[in-house]
């Protein structure tokens, strides 16, 4: 005799109803053989209908969690120019802000008059500051030999200072010799910031800080290093406030000049310093083009 397999049978007690057959005895499940989609169900297959009436179930109890009882309106065919409210943004359609904020937008790229990008701020602002570093080390090295009294003559009003505060005694007196730097040291420091910025320029369209900081001078015609012209100018603007050092009156409008200098390019629409505007200059990223 062959074994019958399990699932739902005619009842042999109720015409009207199925009773499951667990393949050795009836049990006592019994479900109306009369029902709306009999025709589709897998008669059977128990466990493919325990598995669909599980999920049907966990589908239902997360929808009634999530509150979500509204059904979407039927789709309609819609007119022409009309939006479909769930389909895609159309092309040039700004998204919609997510919960009440506008979506995230890029900075615009600053680009030169043929489409170069320029380099960022934060860029010259470190390349400016590396090459001070090196004029000034360069500087005090080349200086030294009228720089050393004066460092001499500070060092001691600093040790009698020390001294004077350990003891409990008043402020020893500023020595006069230390309101004059040595007339030497501005002007060896000017000098060696015009050859440094007009040699290098002029030669590459890079300074070591540029260098370091992946960027470079380019002139306004084209792509290519300025010539020695646009370099002296640029040089010259850029430096003022070193250059006016040499006249202590003049040094402190020298320093206004030098920070608004600096400020200009985070305003300006190809982000051109005063000297890149009077030499005609730009500074791009030195990854551009070289024509």
């Amino acid at each position: 005799m062959t074994a019958r397999a399990s699932g739902w049978y005619d009842d042999p007690q109720d015409p009207d109803q199925l009773r499951y057959w667990d393949g050795i005895l009836w049990s006592d499940r019994t479900m109306p053989k009369v029902k709306p989609g009999l025709e589709q169900s897998r008669i059977g297959d128990a466990k493919r209908q325990y598995e669909d009436e599980q999920e049907r179930l966990r589908a239902a109890e997360q929808a009634q969690a999530r509150g979500r009882y509204a059904e979407r309106p039927p789709m309609r065919p819609y007119e022409r120019g009309e939006r479909d409210p769930y389909g895609p943004p159309h092309q040039g359609q700004p998204q919609a802000p997510y919960n009440g904020q506008q979506p995230y937008q890029p900075r615009p790229v600053k680009v030169t008059p043929d489409g170069q990008p320029t380099a960022s701020w934060w860029r010259r602002l470190f390349a400016y500051i590396i090459d001070n570093i090196i004029l000034s080390a360069v500087t005090v090295a080349v200086s030294w030999t009228w720089l050393h009294p004066w460092v001499s003559t500070f060092m001691d009003w600093y040790d009698d200072l020390l001294d004077a505060a350990e003891a409990g005694r008043s402020q020893p007196p500023i020595p006069d010799a230390l309101y004059q730097v040595p007339w030497q040291v501005p002007v060896a420091a000017a000098v060696l910031y015009l050859v440094y910025e007009i040699a290098l320029i002029a030669w590459r369209g890079q300074t070591i800080g540029h260098l370091i900081c992946g960027i470079r001078v380019r002139g306004a015609a084209s792509s290519a290093t300025p010539g020695l012209n646009a370099a002296v100018l640029r040089a010259v603007v850029k430096g003022v406030n070193t250059i006016t050092s040499l006249v202590p009156l003049l040094g402190s409008l020298g320093l206004i000049f030098g920070l608004v200098d600096g400020l200009v390019p985070l305003g300006d629409g190809h982000a051109q310093s005063i000297h890149d505007k009077v030499a005609k200059t730009y500074v791009v990223n030195a990854r551009g083009p070289k024509s």
